[in-house]
């Protein structure tokens, strides 16, 4: 008499599949997770480092440049933006799915391919691709104006000259003679 809890060599084999298959969807999410974040903390960082390098390095850039810098941000921003839609989209594509395999069950229709998914990815290629072009505009922005010479990189200017109003120096203090202190007069009424 055979048991019930023989098990089939089928059936561990599915189970180990889908068991294999968890623990990669997650592998999946936390790299996607990982990757945006990344994505866009490299945007923020690239974005403001072009701001500091402008106040404390180049104050006055060479007029030609801007154009390069201009382009830079737009990339930047255009970039910036990719990945936020690619976080929405990735949004979409999961409910997409959810759907999909709920009318998976009940119908034998062939399911639909998720357009979300393919947009996702398409937003990520291009933040990539905008990134590290803006990436190579900057450099040529800043190139330009280490060359030019005017930009200083320490901190410490001398001026050349004073401008403003300057307080003059105060008066300078006579020293008062002292007068000496009058007598004491006697009380009334007291010799």
């Amino acid at each position: 008499m055979a048991t019930e809890t023989q098990s089939n060599p089928a059936q561990d084999a599915y189970r180990l599949y889908l068991e294999e298959r968890k623990l990669l969807i997650d592998a999946a999410r936390e790299s996607a997770r990982t990757f945006d974040k990344a994505v866009l903390t490299f945007g923020s960082v690239a974005f403001g480092f072009s701001i500091a390098f402008i106040k404390d390095i180049a104050p006055r850039p060479v007029p030609y440049s801007l154009k390069w810098l201009g382009a830079s941000w737009l990339s930047f921003s255009v970039g910036l933006l990719a990945i936020l839609l690619s976080f929405l989209f990735s949004h979409r594509a999961c409910m997409f799915e959810i759907e999909s395999g709920g009318k998976a069950l009940t119908s034998s229709e062939r399911p639909l391919k998720n357009p979300w998914s393919s947009a996702t990815n398409w937003c990520n290629g291009l933040c990539v691709a905008l990134l590290f072009f803006g990436l190579l505009l900057w450099a040529v922005f800043a190139f330009a104006n280490l060359r030019s010479g005017e930009a200083s990189m320490n901190k410490v200017e001398i001026p050349m000259e004073k401008k403003g109003y300057v307080p003059p120096s105060p008066p300078v203090k006579v020293p008062q003679q002292q007068t000496p202190a009058p007598a004491p007069t006697p009380a009334p009424g007291k010799k």
